[in-house]
């Protein structure tokens, strides 16, 4: 109850204010661009980072991760939090967020990874045909950021 609670309080504040600070306050002085952290990821593994794009996705089971737009066409990084600890809003997707955390790499087996694809298609309500999934190479290697603060606006 007290977690539904803080879910309205937030997205009612979010829904009024201009912009919306959540988790830890942001301490870089600088973002660096989701290309960047892409093409050099060796570079910034387990560093703290800042970026800036527009939210094209949010976890709608429980606000636990947000997809940002990255400075290229169709390039995106996902933000992932602990549950709970930040709770991103539905209505957040389409507004720009500045975001920072620590970039980490996920090396997924087959096994990991098709687990991985089942459980976002059922985040996002759709159908998952596994004997119709074919696993790329970016499918069990994945960079985002564990993110530790935010700000929407």
């Amino acid at each position: 109850m007290a977690k539904r609670l803080l879910f309205y309080i937030i997205l009612f504040s979010f829904i009024f204010a201009k912009e919306i600070e959540l988790g830890q306050k942001l301490t870089l002085d600088s973002t660096t661009a989701v290309s960047t952290l892409l093409e050099n990821p060796d570079t910034y593994l387990n560093k703290p980072v800042q970026i800036a794009g527009t939210v094209v996705d949010v976890c709608a089971h429980k606000g636990c991760w947000i997809e940002v737009s990255g400075d290229r066409p169709y390039e995106t990084i996902q933000v992932k939090v602990d549950d709970g600890v930040i709770v991103f809003p539905i209505t957040a997707k389409g507004k720009n967020v500045v975001a920072e955390g620590k970039l980490e790499k996920l090396s997924l087996s087959d096994d990991q990874a098709l687990r991985m694809k089942k459980h976002e298609a059922e985040e996002k309500g759709e159908e998952f045909h596994e004997e119709n999934c074919k696993l790329t190479e970016s499918d069990k290697t994945i960079y985002r950021l564990r993110g530790l603060g935010a700000v929407i606006k």
